[in-house]
């Protein structure tokens, strides 16, 4: 990532009230706002799964993706390459996200995103319903493996 692009996430990071979590391959960043929390590797399913986590920032990987929608957190998907950005608009087009282009990318950009996907009610609840539809199973995931063996 670009020192400029670093940059502007993180003074974007440092104006909000809610922590953060950031997966950075370095640990020496000198600007690092109180509210961040830097780490090589992060227990991502985890992390989504706590009642605490408002917002998950992506590339748009389909993995990554379809785990902050079964755990009802909404999405800010900046895609990279391949299937990410197909991906991203999907969600994008069903009120489950609000997509960044990396090309370009200002403080101000990411400020509106995250702010969008923090504070708008319409976006928090679709990506809740949705998380309903995949919680809703007939069976059990141990019943289901037994009914196919």
């Amino acid at each position: 990532m670009p020192e400029e692009t670093r940059k502007a996430f993180s003074k974007t990071f440092s104006r909000i009230k809610q922590r953060v979590l950031w997966k950075w391959d370095h640990t020496d960043m000198t600007d690092l706002p109180g509210n961040v929390k830097l780490s090589k590797w992060l227990p991502v399913q985890d992390i989504l799964a706590h009642p605490n986590t408002k917002l998950f920032i992506t590339h748009g990987g389909l993995l990554s993706t379809q785990e902050a929608i079964y755990h009802g957190v909404p999405l800010v998907g900046i895609p990279l390459f391949a299937d990410q950005d197909l991906n991203i608009k999907r969600y994008v087009s069903a009120g489950l996200a609000v997509s960044l282009e990396i090309l370009g990318i200002q403080e101000k950009d990411i400020s509106e995103a995250v702010n969008t996907a923090l504070n708008t009610p319409t976006l928090q609840d679709n990506v809740k319903t949705m998380s309903r539809l995949f919680w809703d199973q007939p069976m059990s995931a141990i019943d289901t493996a037994v009914f196919w063996s």
